[in-house]
């Protein structure tokens, strides 16, 4: 009897099957949270796109009704910014996002728009949680307009606009290199211009819509250089006019420097040489994030910027680190008549980590 007992202990027949069977259950509500947090955070990135425009929406709207005759120039306008916004988030309900409640608060020309709203699990519900809870926050600033005077006075007009929203096949979460796309000239030596919906590469928050761009890229072919660049015309006909533009686009880092803090490393061609120092001197990870901007006069071809200068005659903007989405806007003249391009490039280290970017506007005057 003993032998046998024995044997039945070395019989280890069946432990794998025996095994899985107890660790399927854990197994099943990992994959299960995994799909219940992605649900949650798209269905975030959807009411943020949404809450943004009505900021910026509302903003606009207080510069007319401000500017009114007869305006009272002590009005409170938290009204107007709570319809607007409310009027963005209702429109969710059309794609099957609902529950979202929103408050807003004006504050020193700033709109602060907070929305809330909760993420059924489908998976959680078997430990108790049965929901996500989410919370958006954005702010926009808005000018008050002098009654009587036209709106717009001093605003100017957009001529262009690129989120990178439409014209590819690029699934939400997933991403692809494309070239010579949708106005964009791109070089053969490079990469190209990487579409991207993947939040969590931009501190799990997609600032606009479900994409944004990088520029060091992957390359599909052996020999070519993942630090990409991308241009566009203006002024080809008509020419550009003799006057005052700007340039507006965001940019935050893919890989962020916890010993940067919350600075913000970019240097405008007008800053000070202080400022264009502290951002030479962020050489973390060989600047791996950089992205610098230019503004080119045509003549018989472009000069192709070098990369890794600064205050090149052209370059209007560089940007190395930021640990969340910021905007720059770029003062640009024109002082010539005549056809100009737009021309951002990757400057780091080459490794596909490169800076992010999205919502670029070209505008006269200044951007609304």
């Amino acid at each position: 009897m003993s032998a046998l007992f024995r044997s039945f202990l070395k019989d280890a027949r069946g432990v794998s099957a025996l095994m899985f069977g107890l660790a399927a259950p854990a197994i099943a509500l990992a994959v299960g949270g995994g799909i219940d947090l992605s649900q949650a955070a798209a269905r975030r990135q959807r009411i943020a796109s949404e809450v943004e425009i009505g900021c910026r929406e509302a903003a606009l709207e207080i510069n007319y009704q401000s500017s009114q005759t007869g305006a009272d120039p002590k009005k409170d306008y938290t009204s107007v910014a709570n319809t607007k916004i409310r009027d963005r988030i209702n429109s969710l309900s059309q794609s099957g996002v609902s529950g979202v409640t929103m408050t807003s608060s004006l504050a020193n020309n700033v709109i602060t728009a907070v929305a809330s709203a909760t993420s059924t699990n489908a998976f959680g519900g078997i430990l108790g949680y049965n929901t996500i809870a989410l919370r958006i926050e954005r702010q926009c600033n808005y000018t008050l307009g002098t009654p009587g005077t036209p709106p717009g006075t001093g605003t100017g007009t957009v001529l262009f606009v690129e989120s990178w929203e439409t014209g590819h096949n690029v699934a939400s979460n997933s991403w692809s290199v494309l070239k010579n796309w949708n106005g964009w000239t791109t070089q053969s030596s490079q990469g190209g211009i990487e579409i991207n919906g993947i939040p969590e590469l931009a501190a799990n928050t997609i600032r606009f819509g479900n994409f944004f761009a990088e520029l060091d890229s992957h390359c599909y072919t052996s020999g070519c250089k993942t630090n990409s660049s991308m241009w566009r015309e203006f002024g080809t006909n008509p020419q550009l006019e003799v006057g005052d533009y700007e340039l507006s686009y965001w940019y935050i880092s893919r890989e962020r420097n916890p010993a940067y803090g919350s600075q913000t490393l970019c240097a405008y061609k007008t800053d000070a040489q202080a400022v264009w120092d502290k951002v030479k001197a962020a050489d973390w990870r060989e600047k791996t994030n950089r992205i610098e901007v230019f503004f080119q006069k045509k003549s018989s071809s472009y000069a192709t910027p070098s990369k890794d200068v600064d205050k090149a005659t052209d370059q209007v903007d560089v940007c190395v680190h930021t640990d969340k989405w910021t905007e720059r806007k770029i003062p640009l003249k024109v002082t010539t008549k005549g056809t100009y391009r737009i021309f951002f490039q990757a400057a780091g280290r080459e490794d596909t980590y490169g800076g992010l970017i999205d919502y670029i506007r070209f505008c006269s005057i200044k951007c609304p």
